[in-house]
């Protein structure tokens, strides 16, 4: 058996263990019927990606189908199991989410299999864009000494981020070391010396954990683990190797190593949630000792999930769903739940607002100067809340604010209703081919990925062909393909030209202590 097929076996194996599970934990009418509508849109998604070539021909628009599965229903279905939770629990409708969920999934597979009968498999030839990108390096394997240029400049940048918006642009470069373990099991022992760079690879994620605890900000510092596990998964579920013992004990033990750090990088997440009141107040040395004080003091902590639990019992509005904060980053299916739940409840009058704000929304991704210019009364800088926060106060009147994660198809429910998976289908069509964008086809035939598309697999997976709002995915095709290949091109060139002038720097050094 292949590792593709292994891995497929294995979360196919997994989903009806799990959906099993469910009848013992809660055998009432709801989960039962939910858990029927996750296994189904589950099991099809597995075997379309199993049957077909889809992960081999186009993988990263393959894999972004996937993360829709795995962050909106097979992973709400692995983890409540786990926890011994329903898979229905603390969801406003879960039979309406779900099912919508499950069309929606339905309707990225017959999106994207019309997609591959529409376009070849990628090449160096299929296209002036893509012919643009070659030129420019986007599909060029960078040296292990670009890489460290590259996610040096995209550490400094995540310093500056807050305050540049080409910082903010430059930032998602911070994760290229985190492609060396790729690139060491793709060229092998030629590509570098692994060892060394293994270590100086741990340092430097050392340094990210203790930056991510400074700024209080935990995305930063679960970015380069998902990346490089994502990447691994992706790479596991397109390969054609034999399976072997020695390649079972490794996963055996890589899982044993997650489930074991699973509760620590979780108390980790909840003592930097504690200590955000604090985020502005003291310098970064100090916020590092607060969140490992707060680490060390269990107590603190279970209080505080405790007391966060009370009040979103008590709130109209809450994000709780998923136990452990870590995972939680990896399953929104509360968010989506959320969105439908609200936009539903918004009134015809509440709708025309929706559209609206929905327009300003589209006409903020302009620069500011040019909305002046053009005359459109749309002030980005009074644009301070979600659409999360849209909907809910149209549905419920809670105040913006709060930048509460919002959902298309909420949004796109109460914008279009019925008409919403016609306009969805044609979304994906347009979606994949950007996510596409960043793979190409070598000589040997073989469909590998830009450097580019390996750094953005986390929030593909996460938000690949779904996302907070409508605008968010326009801004994400028509600004952030555009704005990623001309800040990578820019660090790429300077790279490799400061590595070219090292190199015959060392070159000349070399040569003059041979002649003497």
């Amino acid at each position: 058996m292949t590792i593709a097929k292994y891995i497929n076996t294995l979360l196919f194996g997994l989903t009806l263990l799990a959906f099993s599970a469910q009848f013992v934990i809660e055998f009432s009418t709801v989960n039962i019927a939910a858990s029927c509508i996750v296994l189904t849109s589950v099991l099809t998604t597995l075997l379309y990606l199993r049957w077909s070539k889809a992960l081999d021909t186009h993988p990263l628009s393959s894999f972004a189908i996937f993360g829709f599965c795995v962050t909106s229903q097979l992973g709400a279905l692995l983890v409540q199991s786990a926890s011994w939770v329903a898979v229905s629990s603390n969801l406003h409708q879960p039979l309406v989410t779900f099912s919508m969920l499950a069309m929606y999934q339905a309707i990225a597979l017959l999106s994207h299999i019309l997609y591959r009968m529409l376009t070849a498999t990628p090449s160096a030839k299929s296209g002036l864009l893509r012919h643009t990108f070659q030129k420019l390096g986007v599909y060029a394997t960078p040296s292990v000494i670009n890489i460290w240029f590259i996610g040096g400049v995209g550490l400094f940048s995540v310093l500056l981020s807050r305050i540049s918006p080409v910082a903010n642009g430059l930032a998602f470069l911070a994760w290229a070391p985190f492609l060396i373990p790729i690139y060491v099991q793709q060229s092998g022992a030629a590509y570098c010396n692994a060892k060394r760079n293994y270590f100086a690879l741990v340092a430097y994620a050392m340094l990210i954990a203790l930056m991510a605890m400074a700024f209080n900000a935990r995305g930063m510092m679960l970015s380069g683990g998902a990346t490089v596990a994502l990447l691994s998964l992706l790479i596991g579920m397109r390969s054609i190797q034999p399976v072997t013992s020695k390649l079972l004990l490794r996963l055996g033990m890589v899982l044993l190593l997650g489930a074991a750090l699973s509760w620590p990088v979780s108390n980790l997440v909840t003592a930097m949630v504690v200590a955000r009141d604090q985020r502005g107040k003291i310098s970064g040395s100090e916020m590092v000792q607060k969140t490992l004080e707060n680490f060390q003091d269990p107590e603190k902590l279970e209080r505080y999930t405790r007391q966060h639990l009370a009040t979103a019992l008590r709130s109209a509005y809450d994000e709780k769903y998923i136990n452990n904060p870590a995972i939680a980053r990896f399953v929104i299916t509360k968010f989506h739940d959320n969105a439908i739940y609200f936009a539903g409840k918004i009134s015809d009058k509440g709708a025309d607002d929706l559209m609206k704000v929905s327009g300003d929304f589209f006409w903020a991704a302009l620069p500011q100067p040019l909305l002046d210019a053009m005359k459109i009364d749309v002030d980005k800088s009074k644009m301070y809340f979600s659409m999360g926060d849209v909907l809910v106060n149209l549905a419920a009147g809670l105040p913006l604010g709060g930048e509460k994660t919002g959902s298309i198809f909420g949004q796109g429910w109460a914008l279009f209703g019925y008409l919403f998976p016609v306009v969805y289908f044609a979304m994906c069509l347009v979606l994949f081919a950007a996510l596409d964008l960043f793979m190409i086809q070598n000589a040997s035939g073989k469909v590998t990925l830009a450097v580019i598309g390996m750094l953005n697999v986390w929030p593909s997976f996460l938000f690949g062909i779904t996302a907070d709002s409508l605008h968010q995915l326009f801004i994400g095709v028509a600004r952030g393909v555009l704005q990623s290949v001309i800040l990578y091109s820019i660090v790429f060139a300077i790279a490799r030209g400061l590595s070219s002038l090292v190199e015959k720097m060392v070159y000349v050094r070399s040569s003059a202590l041979v002649v003497r």
